[in-house]
């Protein structure tokens, strides 16, 4: 369950124990996200019930990948046994957000958020700051936006798996969040994208549910998705709204859309990856 709340020019979302699992706040989380910063979607809901749910694989301290407004950052270091988390993102106003998120959900003295292109810091502090983790973190978490319009739409996802090698202790785990649309053949190849990483199985993911090609970010996803196909891509994995036991390509997705209106299923899930290098 969550609610979306305005205080004045400030959107707010609340999160519930449905949710949350207890972690927040008598089992509540609330998340501040003004404009122009990131707001939580489905995908965000998702990653943080597969935290809820599997937090007995989460220990020590963390990195949360393009943090956003702190989300998944903050209810991991709600977790108990997490000792640290820091956050990495790209957006200097979403930081600003997270770090007020950390402070009104209490773990402020847990968190720490920093302004990173993906495992590069901006700032010589910040990046010894990250270096001190090398080799040592416990788990990476992360719920990256798609790529679109460039490639196939997944090339953040393989960013976040080719570099989390490096800051992770034998045993540390990737929590990742990979919709279901992107098909077997991509996920698969993240274990040869990422060497000594191998697939532990879906942490948390929705029933069928729409796609929602009203919103103009998902409909210039599929328009990636059938770009990708008609280059010979792996083809990707939807489901047909008027019999969902139908798969459907991303090129047919998009030609059931414009004919019907209707959005073609998937699901939001999250993934984890364990990494045993030896």
């Amino acid at each position: 369950m969550s609610a979306h709340s305005h205080r004045g020019a400030v959107l707010s979302t609340t999160i519930g124990p449905d949710v949350t699992g207890g972690l927040g706040v008598l089992g509540v989380l609330t998340f501040a996200h003004p404009p122009g910063t990131f707001a939580p979607t489905p995908a965000t809901l998702t990653a943080l019930r597969a935290i809820a749910l599997h937090g007995d694989r989460l220990w020590g301290e963390g990195l949360d990948w393009g943090s956003g407004v702190g989300c998944l950052a903050i209810a991991a270091a709600r977790v108990p046994g997490v000792t640290h988390v820091l956050g990495l993102e790209l957006v200097e106003a979403n930081i600003t957000a997270a770090r007020e998120n950390a402070r009104e959900n209490g773990v402020a003295d847990r968190v720490v958020f920093i302004h990173s292109d993906s495992y590069t810091p901006f700032h010589a502090g910040d990046r010894a700051r990250l270096e001190a983790q090398a080799g040592r973190g416990r788990f990476i978490l992360a719920n990256p936006p798609s790529s679109s319009p460039h490639g196939d739409g997944f090339e953040f996802r393989r960013v976040v798996m080719r570099g989390a090698g490096r800051w992770l202790a034998q045993g540390g785990v990737v929590f990742l969040s990979v919709s279901e649309q992107y098909g077997p053949e991509r996920v698969g190849a993240l274990e040869a994208d990422a060497p000594g990483f191998r697939l532990d199985g879906v942490l948390a993911s929705t029933d069928l549910v729409p796609f929602d090609m009203t919103r103009a970010d998902l409909a210039a996803d599929v328009e990636t998705y059938a770009a990708e196909e008609r280059r010979g891509g792996w083809p990707y994995v939807f489901h047909d709204a008027a019999d969902p036991s139908s798969r459907l390509t991303a090129v047919e997705a998009l030609d059931r859309f414009r004919a019907t209106g209707l959005s073609p299923l998937s699901r939001w899930q999250s993934l984890c990856f364990r990494y045993d290098p030896s």
